[in-house]
């Protein structure tokens, strides 16, 4: 079969390639355009960088920033999208006036800079910053006691109840996702992000391209970062195995929101690591589940381990299969990884100074936040089928703790 793939020679040396170019004599619009940057975060460097990955993507782009309301860390900010005033008159009295069982703290405040609203097209956004009851009160409410299942739980039911009228996009301590239909830079204007570039930041992710697999609540919902709480997702790829996914994640009981091949590898993830109290080496081997060659390999203890988790009827169905790269936030933990046979790249890096680790979808945007940031890095290609953890500390330090290569 021919493949009709663009011919770089097209472009005349003497220009930049640029988006009129990606079609049929162009270069390829391919693949997403990831970033993430934990430990000391230059948001410059991260949002320039990520800028030079555009021409990857089409549109729908979005960040996520951690450390970015240290002044009101212990409330959880819910960043809440309707979709026009109308909606939005008729829902807000579930934040303002407690209908959701939160309080809110402070005023509403608008996301979008006014002069967004006459540039662009653009739905309604909010920020409330929300605390949660008493313990008695979370009982009766959501029967259940623990605070981070009572938010999830109300993040959901809102989610679930408005879904095609109103999304929580964002709903997290001390962090805040920003997402639009537009390209990063729109992103950027609308949302005025360089306000924060003065925040202690300890994580940073940035997403460009729409996902393969849209729900039909509209474009809007579907933009990465994915996240709920103190967790989040960027994802470059297509995963073939999203229906048996799906399965699995219906049978481990595990809602989903959005519906999309990159949510269910979050959901996954948090299931395995937080949910099932699974180490970073068993998450990898359900998730990326050996070739039969490295199979006969294993130690005859360690295969039989390996068989066990594998040929659970629920996390059989776990198993990722075909192009895939991400990096994923799970409260303190960050998981980085490939698909096993290698078909999307994922460059990862780390400063001489041991203070920043960052992911890009090509090694450039390394060397680029490295002349930006004024420091010294060391880049390599993750291995295929293999995942990398980190903890990341409230204060920014962080600790390789699997699969580190630097």
């Amino acid at each position: 079969m021919e493949i009709d793939w663009p011919k770089v020679s097209a472009v005349e040396n003497a220009n930049s390639i640029t988006r009129a170019d990606c079609g049929a004599d162009g270069v390829g619009p391919g693949a997403c355009g990831l970033y993430a940057a934990i430990g000391e975060v230059n948001l410059k460097a991260a949002l320039e960088s990520a800028k030079t990955m555009q021409e990857r993507g089409t549109f729908g782009a979005g960040v996520m920033l951690r450390g970015i309301y240290p002044h009101r860390a212990n409330y959880y900010a819910f960043h809440v999208m309707y979709r026009n005033k109308s909606i939005a008159k008729k829902l807000e009295p579930l934040f303002t006036d407690r209908e959701l069982g939160m309080q809110q703290f402070g005023d509403k405040e608008p996301l979008f800079t006014p002069e967004s609203y006459r540039k662009y097209a653009l739905p309604e956004m909010r920020r409330y910053f929300m605390s949660v009851p008493t313990k008695d009160d979370m009982m009766r409410i959501a029967q259940t006691s623990v605070e981070y299942e009572f938010v999830r739980k109300v993040v959901e039911r809102f989610n679930d109840e408005y879904m095609g009228d109103a999304r929580i996009f964002s709903s997290g301590k001390n962090v805040g996702t920003f997402i639009t239909a537009m390209e990063l830079q729109d992103t950027i204007e609308v949302f005025d992000l360089y306000q924060y570039a003065d925040r202690p930041l300890t994580a940073f992710m940035s997403h460009m391209r729409w996902p393969t697999s849209i729900v039909s609540s509209g474009i809007w919902w579907g933009a990465h970062p994915i996240s709920f709480l103190n967790s989040a997702i960027i994802h470059n790829g297509d995963l073939s195995s999203s229906p048996s996914n799906k399965q699995g994640l219906e049978a481990a009981n595990v809602p989903r929101q959005i519906g999309t091949d990159s949510e269910a590898m979050l959901l996954e993830l948090e299931n395995l690591l937080v949910g099932r109290a699974k180490n970073y080496q068993k998450a990898e081997w359900i998730m990326c589940q050996k070739f039969p060659a490295e199979l006969v390999a294993m130690d005859d203890n360690i295969r039989a381990e390996y068989l066990a988790e594998i040929n659970d009827p629920v996390l059989a169905r776990y198993k990722m299969s075909g192009p895939s790269s991400f990096v994923a936030i799970i409260g303190s933990k960050v998981i980085a990884g490939r698909d096993r046979d290698g078909l999307r790249q994922l460059w990862m890096g780390r400063s001489n100074d041991g203070k920043t680790v960052i992911w890009g979808s090509e090694e450039k945007v390394i060397y680029h936040s490295a002349w930006i940031a004024k420091k010294d890095f060391k880049a390599v290609n993750c291995e295929p089928g293999r995942l990398i953890a980190y903890e990341l500390q409230y204060d920014g330090s962080i600790k390789g703790v699997f699969g580190e290569t630097l």
